[in-house]
Parts: structure tokens; sequence; C-alpha cells
């Protein structure tokens, strides 16, 4: 029997020490380092979760609060007294990395006999382990990383020396192809920005143009979508392209000229990627096909169509459907630091937002998209079916609230900026412009 990583004296020892008086610096600095999983004893791990409870209440760690928290939670057998009397230790943050260093030896294990026991299964596809591996091994990776920090000093230096203040690597993640919008609200590199929508307005017409848009400027797409089949992406993207219908692309009625248009795009076509997942797919297989691409293919940018479409499974009883899915929009930031790419996420709007000017508060299934990213662009179109787009949120805080004027181009997937003079003499158009 292999023996598993553990110290049950360093689990009782942390939690002796923070639980004292005099111990609140301490435990404010080492609780968002650790995890339920760090406490493998059950009884410590009751009364980590409790002092994790009273800590959101803002309430004082003692014997009569924790006893209650515990009783509560249904934990009343936990000896308490036993727990609180282990030896205190003057640095805590030693048995932290002690603790977490074990969680992260079992979580290797579980991964080693996960890898094991798929690669045995002949039903399963070895590309799938490794992917599921890919991810895995990068999430521990992460967990277990250390940052040092940096002195305020660091901006006093770096502007003796004239530096810009911002990341290493591309100024930009991706390009929306709307010039005033490259200008203003550029798709970021290592954040996230979101495309918020009702059905039909174009939203997916403006994924397939930063995706072609972002090509031609050298960036490397990865379009998915949970909506759509490949071979519907397929005609999106060739639509674009080729300015011939989705309509008779699918039932093959084009030219050579349209042959030879999207011929001549041989070098662009080779930099894109298109995946598409069944609705339903859990993020953990979204997230390692990304990796998988970044890492063979030099995937820089991905955009994902749609974000309620993606499964939430292993989600604990209890659980919200708002935690599930801030989970997946935590997931989403994590990966575009840890990868460096930008990343576009389209998102559905409420059914209530239709024909109004929409706010972050309409997105339709959570809000935590607009809280997390770092761009949110909203399209609709207003009473006179015309279309307009909104820079609802900009994390750099520039044009913030900024309107464009649009136009969908439905038959080649194209969003174009357009003046307020032909807005004013399609509104006195009678024909119906957009159908």
């Amino acid at each position: 029997m292999r023996p598993v990583p553990e110290d049950p004296e360093a689990e009782r020892s942390l939690l002796a020490t923070l639980c004292q008086p005099g111990a609140e610096m301490a435990l404010a600095s080492l609780l968002p380092r650790l995890c339920v999983d760090d406490f493998l004893h059950p009884s410590c791990r009751a009364v980590f979760q409790a002092i994790l409870a009273i800590s959101a209440r803002r309430q004082e760690i003692g014997f009569v609060t924790l006893r209650s928290e515990l009783k509560t939670s249904g934990h009343e057998s936990v000896k308490l007294m036993a727990i609180l009397d282990g030896q205190e230790v003057g640095h805590p943050d030693v048995l932290v990395n002690i603790l977490t260093g074990h969680r992260h030896r079992r979580e290797l294990l579980r991964l080693g006999d996960q890898i094991l026991h798929q690669g045995e299964d002949l039903l399963v596809e070895p590309e799938e382990t490794i992917h599921d591996a890919q991810a895995e091994l990068a999430r521990i990776a992460r967990d277990g990383a250390s940052d040092p920090g940096e002195s305020w000093m660091e901006i006093l230096h770096q502007m003796a020396a004239f530096e810009s203040f911002r990341a290493p690597g591309p100024e930009r993640g991706g390009w929306w192809g709307i010039p005033t919008l490259d200008q203003v609200a550029p798709i970021p590199v290592g954040e996230f920005a979101v495309i918020g929508a009702r059905p039909g307005v174009g939203k997916t017409a403006l994924f397939t143009q930063v995706a072609i848009a972002s090509a031609r400027h050298g960036i490397k797409p990865l379009t998915i979508s949970l909506e759509l089949s490949k071979a519907s992406l397929k005609a999106r993207l060739a639509s674009h392209l080729s300015g011939v219908s989705i309509a008779d692309l699918k039932q093959g009625r084009y030219s050579h000229d349209a042959i030879q248009a999207v011929g001549q795009e041989g070098g662009l076509l080779e930099m894109g990627r298109l995946q598409a997942p069944v609705a339903g797919t859990p993020w953990s297989k979204i997230e390692a096909m990304i990796r998988h691409e970044v890492d063979r293919y030099g995937v820089q940018l991905v955009l994902l169509d749609q974000f309620d479409k993606i499964g939430r499974p292993g989600i604990q009883k209890g659980s919200s459907e708002a935690y599930a899915f801030g989970a997946v929009s935590t997931g989403i930031v994590g990966l575009t630091q840890d990868l460096g790419i930008g990343f576009v996420l389209c998102c559905q709007l409420k059914g209530d937002a239709e024909g109004r000017e929409p706010t972050l508060a309409d997105h339709a299934d959570s809000d935590r998209p607009g809280k997390d990213s770092a761009v949110v662009l909203h399209l609709w179109r207003n009473k006179d079916n015309m279309l307009k787009g909104k820079i609802q949120k900009n994390r750099d805080g520039s044009n913030l609230g900024r309107r464009l004027d649009l136009d969908l181009l439905g038959h080649c997937q194209t969003i174009r900026e357009v003046d307020s003079e032909t807005i004013d003499r399609r509104v006195q158009f009678s024909g119906g412009v957009y159908s």
C-alpha cells in the first residue's frame, strides 16, 4: 500500500497557531494561500472550514465561535480542544508550505493513477489523456508557483530608465477589424475581452471578423464554437474571405472567382485553427484543448463561442449556478495569464435586453465574465433596427461608454463602422435595408 503524503501534526499546529489571540495578521495573510484539500485529517479539515466561514462573516476566531460553527455544519463531534492544543509556531508560513507541498504530491499521485488507468483503457483516446494531463499539470504548477513580490521603489527605477509600464511580450492579443475599436479598446494580452449580444445581432459575425483580422496582423487564432459545427465555422470564415453567402457555400453554389479569392489567402489560412466541441463540454476539457493548440501550433488568440454552453460538472453539492459559472470565468482568467495569449469570449444577453442599450447586468447566465474581463463590447439594435456598439468596459479607463454606429454585412460575415450621415440616409429609407 503506497503511503499518502501527509503531516497531521503540521495540520494541528497550523490551526492552533492561526486561532490564537493576536494571530489576526497571520491569518489574513495565510488564509488565501490555503484550501480545504491542504487538510487531510477530517477533524482538521472541519475546523479549517469553520475558520473560513467565520472569517467570511468578519467575526473573531475563537473557541466559542469555532464550536458554534462546527455544530451548525454538523461536526459537533470534532474534539476542538485537542486541535487547538497543538504546538504553536513562530513562522506558520513554513507549515503552509509543508501542507501545500504534500497536497501537490497527492495531486501528482492521483494524476499518475489516472494516466495509468486511462492508458490501459482502449476506449480512451491517448490524445485525450495527454490533453487532460497537460491541463492538470499546468494547474498544479500555477498553484505551486511562488511570487517573490516587488518593492514600490521599482516604480521610480522604471521611470528613471524611461521604461514602459506594460508586461513583456506583444502589445495586443488580437484585432477587431474595426479601426475605432482597435485604436481605443484593443484586445489585450493575458486578459480576456467579451462580446455580448442577443442572438441574431451579429455576435458570431464579429467573432469571425476578429479571427481573420487578427490573422492578417500575424496573430495565430483558434476559433472554438460550442454551438456551430466545424462545417458551419468553415462556412463563416469562407464567407468573410470570399464574399459568398453562407447559404450558397453550404449548397456548393460558388464560382471559380470565389475559389481564387480564398486561394489568395493561403498564408492567412495556414495560421488559423478551429475546434467545435459539443455543447456541455466541461471547461477542463476545453482548457486542455487550448493548451494543446498553443503548445503544438503556436496559437496566440482564442475565440470562444459561447460561454453559457460550457459544461460545469464537478461542482460540490450545495454550490449555486453562479458559483459554477464563476469557476469557469476564473479558469479563463488563469489560462490567459498563464499562457500570455489574447482571448475573446462571446456571451448571450437576457431576453429583455432586446431593442435597447444593454448593461453589464444584462448578461444572461452570469455577470462574472463582465467583472473578470478587461474589455466588454456590447452589440444591440435600436428601435430603428440600426446596429449599435458600446464599449461597456475598458480596464485602462479610456473611452468607457463610447458608442459606435455599425453595419452588419450578413452575406459576408463582416461588421464595419459607419458615419452618422450614412445612418441618417438608412433611417429615411423605408425599403428595409436590414433583413
